[in-house]
């Protein structure tokens, strides 16, 4: 979910739905004076709603009945790391999610995605926007084929597929520890060796490129500047 103001007193939000894919809503009122403020707090970038709405498939700008938590967060607004990651999701999916078209296991993945983040410990979250790109990749219909192996030490980047050198068919590509950092990743496998911020940060340089390679029109997001200073 986004949000962007609209006139004095109210918000124009973007929300993901499980019945009508992206849709945009005008909520009137939200920001008039201090009793709007909890209305408003239930849009905030990330939250999850059970929404009535008034529905119109021919208008832009949909309008919104009711509106309630479906899951209040404990962790995601308080500890910093966790809102720097959910502010990645959300950019992203804003990026590459543009048709309003439903999806019921995109949704899916989406909410239990949140979910995921509110409920682990920030220890396990440091490869998580990595793990998170390509995972949405696969749910937009780009899924990375097979793993790394000895015999197919190089992520073809274009293609998306671990492949040998003769098989690689793109100029874009990883090789050798790289690219069996990334299978790791990918497939939520332990990983032998630290991984530092460095190689971290440039692992998820990868993601997105993989992302826009397969997306063009997905631009640089401003959120990686602030994961690239937390992740460690």
């Amino acid at each position: 979910m986004r949000q962007l103001k609209y006139g004095d007193t109210s918000l124009v939000v973007s929300i993901y739905t499980a019945l009508f894919g992206i849709q945009s809503y005008l909520v009137q009122g939200v920001r008039s004076n201090t009793k709007s403020t909890h209305k408003a707090n239930l849009y905030q970038i990330g939250n999850l709603l059970n929404l009535i709405v008034y529905h119109h498939p021919n208008k832009n700008l949909q309008r919104i009945k009711e509106a309630h938590l479906f899951y209040l967060y404990d962790d995601i607004y308080q500890v910093v790391i966790k809102n720097a990651i959910v502010f990645y999701m959300v950019e992203l999916l804003s990026k590459t999610i543009t048709e309003p078209e439903s999806n019921a296991d995109l949704y899916e993945f989406i909410e239990n995605s949140f979910l995921h983040v509110e409920q682990s410990k920030e220890a396990d979250l440091a490869n998580y926007p990595i793990e998170f790109t390509f995972a949405l990749a696969s749910q937009l219909g780009f899924e990375v084929q097979n793993a790394y192996k000895e015999n197919q030490n190089y992520f073809d980047l274009q293609n998306g597929n671990f492949c040998s050198q003769q098989e690689l068919a793109s100029t874009y590509f990883l090789q050798d520890a790289d690219a069996a950092l990334l299978s790791q990743i990918i497939y939520s496998e332990p990983i032998a060796t630290n991984l530092n911020q460095s190689k971290r940060n440039e692992l998820l340089r990868y993601a997105i490129q993989y992302i826009q390679l397969h997306i063009p029109h997905v631009s640089d997001l401003k959120s990686v500047a602030v994961l690239h200073s937390m992740l460690s």
